[in-house]
């Protein structure tokens, strides 16, 4: 029976997932997530480059996880049954990664939403018959690569699905599938910039696709999705990545990676490739239900200030660990700085009360798939470390105290 693997989960400042880095019984290496962005896969490159460096100057793989997993925005060393586990996790696409992109489109009330309805509502059947090029023989005797000759409106398209930002460097489309347009002929508006921007960038490397996609209906369902969204936009409505009906559920690919139960996760249109919706899971266990939430810790040394996030999925489990061991951290180390008593320390505690909340309305999470769970420990206000708060929250009130019936 193989041994398991080892893995730490890396995020960047913010709380994005970079991705993983793992160690097995004789080798060392690191899984991109799917969905990342680009400065996260950039910052991915250098930690597997770092990883690899340690496990060169002699340390065993499993010792090399123990030091980095000591570092700011490193979850803890965790067990899975095997690499493939892992790289089933690094498929999940969350919400946040859908709003990222969502984030890279021009505001609701920029002339370029008008631009590309005008230039699609112009569209007509002659346009979208594409007249091929090429494919004869050059005086030189080379034979020319065929291509495709796309009308003046159709490149006006184009034009104006870069003009509202569809088309973004954000989203990683090489080596990922383009997605098919679902029976409803609906995208999600974040699936859409995925859409728009492997279109878009792929025909430079890939003559005719957006002919196919002009053949097939999925540049329809591309403008058509980011047409409804802008217009919900206009209307009031929310500019959230995605909702519970923008999720249409598809096969997933043939030959696709598979780790866990078929019934436990469901394919994504349009995502990374083999990327994966509902249900959610937690990132550190793999357990479900979960939801997404953050938490977070604060320093506070003087003019030394410190910061620490570590955000969802998180299951039941997991995130009361989270929420204890970050709480207690802040109570212990946020209040001693003057930034930190009056506003770091007591927002970072308000925080995690609130994302606390939404842990504590789950059920108890099955079975993880990728090893032991956090332990939640003892309730904060039985940890003596959390008592240090009333030391400055004494001296606060002295100073109150004394500035009343002084002044008095």
């Amino acid at each position: 029976m193989p041994s398991p693997l080892h893995y730490i989960t890396v995020t960047t400042p913010d709380g994005e997932i970079i991705g993983y880095a793992w160690g097995s019984a004789d080798d060392v290496g690191w899984v991109h997530r799917a969905a990342s962005s680009s400065d996260a896969y950039r910052a991915g490159v250098e930690w597997y480059s770092r990883i690899r460096d340690a496990h060169r100057r002699g340390l065993a793989p499993a010792g090399v996880l123990a030091p980095f997993s000591r570092e700011p925005g490193v979850g803890p060393v965790t067990e899975a049954p095997d690499l493939a586990a892992v790289e089933e996790l690094a498929r999940v696409v969350t919400p946040a990664d859908d709003q990222r992109l969502l984030d890279q489109l021009v505001p609701a009330q920029h002339p370029a939403w008008r631009w590309l309805a005008e230039a699609f509502d112009a569209l007509t059947a002659e346009d979208r018959e594409v007249v091929w090029g090429g494919g004869h023989m050059l005086p030189s005797g080379a034979i020319q690569a065929p291509f495709p000759v796309y009308s003046k409106q159709v490149e006006r398209v184009v034009s104006a699905l870069h003009s509202v930002g569809a088309v973004t460097e954000e989203y990683r489309w090489m080596g990922h599938p383009l997605p098919t347009v679902p029976s409803s002929g609906h995208l999600s508006p974040a699936d859409a910039v995925r859409a728009a921007t492997a279109l878009v960038r792929g025909e430079r490397f890939c003559n005719g696709l957006i002919d196919e996609a002009l053949r097939d209906g999925l540049l329809d369902a591309v403008v058509g999705s980011l047409r409804a969204w802008h217009a919900e936009l206009e209307a009031g409505g929310s500019s959230a990545a995605y909702r519970a009906e923008d999720r249409p559920e598809h096969r997933p690919e043939e030959g696709s990676a598979r780790t866990v139960p078929a019934a436990a996760v469901r394919p994504s249109v349009g995502g990374a490739r083999g990327a994966r919706r509902g249900p959610v899971r937690c990132r550190y266990c793999g357990g479900s239900p979960a939801v997404d939430a953050a938490f977070r810790a604060h320093r506070g040394l003087l003019v030394l200030l410190g910061f620490r996030r570590m955000d969802g999925p998180v299951c039941r489990t997991c995130g009361l660990g989270l929420h204890r061991a970050l709480t207690t951290h802040t109570l212990c180390w946020g209040w001693w700085s003057p930034l930190s008593l009056v506003l770091f320390g007591p927002l970072t505690l308000v925080r995690n009360l609130l994302a606390v909340r939404r842990v504590k309305r789950l059920a108890e999470p099955g079975p993880g798939l990728l090893g032991p769970r956090f332990d939640p420990g003892v309730p904060v206000h039985r940890r003596p470390r959390a008592y240090v708060a009333l030391v400055p929250l004494a001296w606060l009130l002295c100073l109150i105290g004394a500035a009343v019936f002084g002044g008095g």
